[in-house]
């Protein structure tokens, strides 16, 4: 059995699923519209918005992480994450896994962004919920432990 640790970031909640022995099933209340105080008042976020939001995921993630098998592959069928790949490999094969070099240079585009950088300058979408998105990713992905993602077609 491939040991796998599927990802489901929707937009109250955040679901991890490891298929080792034993399993493990980890629902997070965190979602792209569930970033502590609520959905973003600022599109694309502020600085203070982004750095409220890394501390509030930093403290629901902290303590799963001696939960989580070792050594697992990191794989998600969220519609968001291959809208990521697209952003972060523009024009480059969409099946190779994203790495977390990858996932982080597109969310210093993010940060760049909130800081004042034009949104049509940085190829980024706009939309609160992408930026959430990309910033509840980098932060599974470090503090986790997992070095890349590998993003699959919907589950039918």
């Amino acid at each position: 059995m491939d040991r796998i640790t599927t990802l489901q970031i929707g937009e109250q909640a955040t679901r991890l699923t490891a298929t080792t022995d034993p399993g493990i099933d980890t629902v997070l209340y965190l979602g792209t519209q569930e970033l502590g105080s609520g959905p973003w008042r600022n599109e694309p976020p502020s600085p203070l918005e982004l750095e409220n939001a890394i501390a509030f995921v930093e403290d629901l993630v902290m303590p799963i992480a001696k939960s989580l098998p070792v050594g697992t592959t990191l794989v998600t069928h969220d519609a968001e994450a291959r809208h990521l790949v697209v952003v972060a490999r523009p024009g480059e094969d969409p099946a190779p896994p994203l790495s977390i070099e990858q996932v982080e240079r597109v969310f210093n585009g993010l940060v760049a962004v909130s800081q004042g950088r034009p949104v049509a300058s940085s190829g980024l979408p706009p939309q609160a919920a992408f930026a959430a998105y990309v910033l509840i990713l980098r932060e599974l992905m470090h503090h986790l432990g997992f070095d890349s993602i590998t993003v699959k077609e919907p589950m039918e």
